[in-house]
């Protein structure tokens, strides 16, 4: 394996501690990679032009060929192979009714998030997922409150009004890394697991563990608000 090349400009590589020495976490944004995007989308296979084509909004579609532009260079990197040569499936069974995506001609994991201008894209020697969230809005946080845990909503609940939406969506952003990291998404109920809604990631299931990434502020005038968590498979054990 090779380190992280600086092939995707302004790239930002973000700190990953207690995390195995082989996961790499990566941050991009959107807005100033669109061009360069549309410079290097040769390296998009059939599927994914496809499925770009298919976006009727054009930010949607921009956002998706940043996205897996910066996937293919970032797995590029680390693997030694061309953007465009990667093979990405067909996937794999997963524990549950989704597939989970996977590199067909290469050991390495890998997970893409993208929430408004923010592409998060995790690698590692292992199974790993990785979601980045914009913070919700209070009426949001609501309404996604009662999916959690149990504990997690009396947690949450307890807090002040005006800290919850920025709590509930940390909780997310975790419980969200969890289920991709499983391969199991959203099939698999949200209120199951309990990720923990204080300061530090809970473990709810031993083979597994969570990270809250730490994200940089954003330079531009709009100053998105966004939370972020990785979760990595440190153990072999049956989940």
């Amino acid at each position: 394996m090779t380190g992280l090349r600086p092939t995707v400009p302004g790239l930002v590589e973000l700190p990953v501690p207690g995390a195995p020495a082989d996961v790499q976490a990566v941050l991009a944004r959107v807005a100033p990679l669109a061009g360069w995007a549309e410079a290097v989308r040769g390296c998009l296979d059939d599927d994914e032009r496809a499925r770009a084509a298919a976006f009727r909004s054009a930010s949607d579609r921009r956002r998706f060929v940043v996205a897996h532009c910066v996937l293919r260079h970032v797995l590029a990197a680390r693997t030694g192979a061309a953007p465009g040569s990667l093979r990405l499936g067909p996937p794999v069974p997963a524990r549950g009714p989704r597939q989970k995506p996977r590199l067909e001609d290469h050991a390495l994991g890998f997970s893409l998030s993208h929430s408004g201008g923010l592409v998060l894209v995790a690698t590692a020697e292992r199974e790993v997922g990785a979601d980045v969230e914009h913070l919700q809005d209070p009426v949001a946080a609501e309404q996604v409150l009662p999916l959690l845990h149990p504990a997690e909503i009396i947690a949450l609940r307890a807090l002040p009004a005006t800290d919850r939406p920025a709590a509930v969506t940390t909780v997310w952003a975790r419980k969200e890394s969890l289920l991709k990291a499983m391969g199991s998404g959203l099939f698999r109920d949200p209120s199951v697991d309990e990720v923990g809604a204080g300061p530090v990631p809970g473990r709810p299931l031993a083979a597994w563990r969570i990270l809250d990434l730490v994200l940089p502020p954003d330079p531009g005038p709009a100053r998105e608000d966004a939370r972020a968590a990785l979760t990595v498979r440190v153990r072999s054990d049956p989940t």
